[in-house]
């Protein structure tokens, strides 16, 4: 029972909580998808790699909200300054995504 209301509260937030984030994008079900599989990639490593901290999962799922209120750049300051530089982490994505299995992109060979 436990279980079941765990899982259905985490659908039900997860959803809530991005409902916002598919304006504008031209195929919402496949993001939908991919964030779907990205929750349960979460709840699972929560699950194997802290056994003792069942409720590991929904403390992170409710810790999204406060987190959507830090800028982009902000992020991108803490965590990938000293990996990219200056480079938009917009255009490290747009890049990623668009070279497939090619990882020659510019800006890292001045590192």
């Amino acid at each position: 029972m436990w279980v079941d209301d765990g899982a259905k509260l985490s659908r039900d937030f997860w959803t809530h909580s991005r409902a916002g984030d598919a304006c504008g994008l031209s195929d919402v079900a496949h993001i939908e998808s991919l964030q779907e599989k990205s929750q349960c990639a979460l709840e699972e490593y929560c699950r194997t790699q802290y056994p003792n901290q069942p409720t590991r999962f929904g403390k992170l799922l409710l810790r999204l909200p406060s987190l959507r209120t830090v800028s982009s750049q902000v992020i991108e300051q803490l965590f990938f300054v000293r990996l990219v530089g200056k480079t938009p982490i917009e255009t490290l994505i747009r890049d990623m995504l668009l070279s497939g299995s090619s990882f020659n992109w510019p800006y890292m060979s001045s590192m």
